[in-house]
């Protein structure tokens, strides 16, 4: 077929080759650099907002309910703002982003009630709501084609990093300075994100016709711009899903991160039990398994590019099930250090797959679609998340925890190996990095 690749014949490049191109290349510096000060400022943040709550009103659902406000935005508004991202430039969306959110977290230790807290809460959830999206369609301008696996590995490393030295910084900041410091932290990081995205090369104009002059709106105006930007909403939505169902493979990697995303959730439930359960005298146990989660996946991020001249379809599929058989191996152990192992052998299969994902999402998804998608996708992931966490409570409780790891094993390798046809094949639509409209176009 004209359309047909096949990744395994032809001769790739060099992945050390791929490596110092990007390396080379100051955009893709600065993107990574940007990104990984951000998730070190959202990760003090991630440990600050509870004990901020807790040391002034207690331990009680407040708690759960500040933190639950961060993801509302996304969950509810999330699908609109890849709309908006799709129509401006997104590295100055990502930065205004950026810079609200550290205005927003400076406010923190200055409020003096909970409604407050919350309220600030849910608008770092609006600068993650655009953040977010806008990082995702930057990567096609700073990321040679070619080195999407590199490119991508990077990215992920320095979304994973942070996670694992991020609390281990929290701690003595806030032990030595107090909480408060720990959101000008954030604020400062969001700073020096946005500084590092200030030179990222601009986006492409999405129209060479220059706009007309606003006319001056009145009550029907204003409801006929409305009308007409809902129709523009709904018509991207429809277009991005003829475009993911045209890509067996795209189709499949979406579906799959949903179910992951509930793998997750009941993971995190499990490991909180299990850490408590067979590891009761070792305090602290549950952190140490999270950081050896991170650090694996830092370490895996690095080593997917090794495996380009694999099928990627089998490298994902792989990644996947191998997660889901280190979870269920730790039944098998009490030992605390077989069990940082496994964890630590979790952390990298999960990023190997994550990696793959992000690339071949970037590969056949085109660039006028990114930030739609991801703002689709993020909020969507995050319903399954809140899902899973919940149902992994309830699990827990009654099926006890030998159930409860077996689950999360399955959670994550059933639903690639159902569908290893679709993820397999090597098929790659020869309109992929076509303009969205000429896409759309074809499809219907």
């Amino acid at each position: 077929m004209a359309d047909q690749t096949d990744e395994n014949t032809a001769a790739p490049p060099a992945a050390g080759g791929n490596f110092a191109r990007l390396l080379r290349n100051p955009g893709a510096l600065r993107l990574v650099g940007s990104l990984f000060v951000l998730e070190l400022g959202s990760a003090m943040t991630t440990v600050g907002l509870p004990l901020l709550v807790m040391q002034r009103y207690g331990l009680g659902l407040e708690v759960g309910f500040t933190l639950a406000a961060r993801f509302l935005p996304n969950i509810l508004l999330g699908a609109l703002a890849g709309q908006i991202v799709d129509r401006h430039d997104p590295r100055r969306v990502a930065m205004l982003a950026a810079l609200g959110s550290g205005l927003v977290v400076a406010l923190f230790p200055l409020t003096t009630a909970m409604w407050q807290i919350q309220l600030l809460a849910l608008a770092i959830g609006v600068g993650y709501m655009f953040s977010f999206p806008a990082t995702m369609a930057l990567r096609p301008q700073v990321i040679p084609e070619g080195s999407e696996l590199e490119g991508n590995g990077l990215i992920v490393t320095a979304e994973r990093i942070p996670k694992l030295i991020g609390p281990a910084l929290a701690g003595p900041i806030a032990a030595g300075l107090g909480v408060g410091w720990l959101f000008c932290a954030e604020a400062a990081t969001a700073l020096v994100a946005a500084a590092l995205l200030l030179r990222l090369p601009l986006a492409a104009p999405r129209s060479a016709a220059a706009p007309a002059p606003a006319p001056r709106r009145d009550g029907s105006a204003v409801l006929r711009g409305l009308t007409a930007w809902a129709r523009a909403v709904a018509g991207g939505a429809r277009e991005l899903v003829r475009m993911v169902n045209n890509d067996g493979r795209l189709s499949s990697l979406t579906l799959t991160a949903f179910t992951y995303m509930v793998a997750l959730g009941l993971g995190r439930t499990f490991l909180a039990a299990y850490s408590l359960d067979h590891f009761e005298g070792v305090p602290g146990m549950l952190g140490y398994l999270l950081a050896a989660m991170g650090l694996g996946g830092a370490c895996g991020a690095l080593l997917t590019a090794r495996l380009r001249r694999w099928n990627q379809g089998w490298v994902y599929i792989l990644g996947n099930a191998l997660e889901g058989v280190c979870w269920i191996a730790l039944l098998w152990t009490g030992d605390w250090s077989v069990a940082l192992v496994l964890l630590f052998l979790s952390g990298v299969f999960e990023s190997i797959a994550s990696v793959v994902y992000f690339a071949e999402v970037q590969k056949r998804l085109p660039a006028e679609l990114t930030g739609r998608y991801y703002a689709t996708l993020v909020p969507m992931s995050d319903v399954f998340l809140v899902a899973g966490t919940v149902a992994g409570g309830a699990l827990v409780a009654t099926a006890g925890i030998a159930w409860s790891a077996t689950l999360v094993g399955l959670a994550m390798a059933v639903p690639v190996l159902l569908l290893v046809t679709r993820l397999v094949p090597e098929k790659r639509p020869a309109r992929a990095d076509a303009p969205a409209a000429a896409a759309s176009g074809a499809l219907s």
